[in-house]
């Protein structure tokens, strides 16, 4: 087996090291590599078995989307982040996510969380829910927020990463 040291993973297709604040060089990838080389599988692999093509397509997109939305929110409902847990979130109402104290505006709002509410809410949080405490400017791209979506349908629901191929 070819080990692989970290000075070689940050390098350029011309084989010139790339430094941390390279374009290049970003999450998504850096976590990629990092599955692959800590041999850790795809947690989503259950779920993309069950999708056909045009569908696993829309879900990756999707996942790369969510890749910032992991600073503060997360998807096990195990990790305390800033923001709530995203598990479960459609169906629950607004500010009212376990073992979180949502925002007074976010309280007040009392919406429940569905492909629509979600899609205006994401696409301009402080424009639709003034005075919550989400920092992301929104995903205004509109085939982005539909992929979005798309992908937090399939995992956020309870189980939805542990059913296997049913």
């Amino acid at each position: 087996m070819t080990s692989i040291r970290g000075s070689q993973l940050l390098k350029n297709e011309s084989g010139r090291r790339l430094g941390a604040g390279s374009a290049r060089v970003t999450i998504a990838s850096a976590l990629a590599v990092l599955a692959l080389v800590t041999g850790c599988s795809d947690p989503d692999k259950e779920i993309l078995a069950r999708l056909d093509t045009p569908s696993q397509v829309r879900f990756k997109a999707g996942r790369k989307v969510a890749v910032p939305c992991w600073t503060c929110h997360d998807l096990a409902g195990t990790v305390k982040k800033v923001g709530p847990s995203l598990l479960g979130v459609y169906g629950r109402r607004s500010g009212m996510a376990p073992e979180y104290t949502g925002s007074d505006a976010m309280i007040a709002a009392s919406i429940v969380w569905d492909d629509r509410m979600l899609g205006a809410f994401l696409s301009n949080p402080a424009g639709f829910v003034p005075g919550n405490r989400m920092v992301s400017p929104g995903v205004r791209d509109q085939a982005s927020l539909s992929n979005l979506l798309f992908y937090l349908r399939h995992v956020s629901e309870p189980g939805a990463r542990a059913r296997g191929g049913e």
